[in-house]
């Protein structure tokens, strides 16, 4: 479990690539969003999770800044899908 407190978003997306390279996989699914919250002491809102797995699938798990960045550029087709209730 890891004891450091999430301070930003940036680090929760940072957490979250670690977890991925940890399980050896390119892309993580919606079925990874409980046994990544489970390694966390901090609490996680499920959907926060699931945002920024999202969002590094779409970009490759780039840095957060491509991340942010690919989401501006394609914020028309996330809303268009309903991805984030926009």
């Amino acid at each position: 479990m890891n004891d450091t407190p999430i301070q930003s978003e940036e680090d929760l997306y940072n957490r979250i690539n670690e977890y991925r390279k940890t399980l050896r996989t390119g892309a993580l699914t919606s079925l990874d969003v409980q046994s990544f919250i489970e390694t966390q002491s901090t609490d996680l809102l499920p959907d926060i999770v699931l945002k920024h797995i999202i969002l590094g699938n779409a970009c490759g798990w780039g840095s957060y800044d491509i991340a942010c960045e690919h989401f501006e550029n394609h914020m028309q087709a996330f809303r268009h899908f309903q991805v984030f209730n926009m």
